[in-house]
């Protein structure tokens, strides 16, 4: 079998489901997979409250998109509209986890593997943690241009053609 991890929010009691990042749960499927985990904590823990530069995540003005018409001239220069849905889900879920406390557990851990957290060992398994993947996915398919498919019966990530 294996050991199998999920990223968690200590300090917001919030985490990760690789399943709906179109990845397996092992560390080693969760690596180089993509658009999963580590997209994901990229985008939670980037201290953006704004956009400032370009190349940053789409904030007020609209990059990167979908709802662009890339054929336009200057596309990569004007940003377009964004639609209040994505600015919604973007202002919460971008800079989230920016100076939280943020930990890889897995279901094998032990308390003493962090001692300064009470009850470790049983974080992967804490019915209490919010999962927040949904917004996360919805931010990785407007940045990167494309859906998470679970029509095969297992979620992964498809590029926009």
């Amino acid at each position: 079998m294996g050991q199998y991890w999920i990223a968690v929010n200590l300090d917001k009691k919030e985490k990760l489901d690789p399943h709906k990042l179109g990845v397996g749960l092992k560390l080693g499927e969760q690596i180089g997979s993509g658009h999963g985990t580590p997209d994901a904590l990229f985008i939670l823990v980037a201290a953006m409250r704004e956009r400032r530069g370009g190349g940053d995540f789409d904030w007020d003005s609209n990059y990167y998109g979908p709802e662009r018409d890339s054929k336009k001239p200057g596309h990569n220069i004007n940003g377009g509209p964004v639609i209040d849905a994505y600015n919604d889900v973007a202002k919460r879920t971008i800079g989230r986890w920016a100076g939280d406390r943020v930990v890889v557990v897995g279901d094998y851990s032990e308390d003493g593997d962090l001692p300064s957290y009470p009850n470790f060992g049983s974080l992967y398994d804490d019915d209490t943690l919010v999962d927040i993947t949904d917004d996360v996915c919805k931010v990785i398919e407007h940045e990167v241009g494309g859906k998470y498919d679970n029509s095969q019966g297992w979620r992964e990530f498809k590029r926009a053609a």
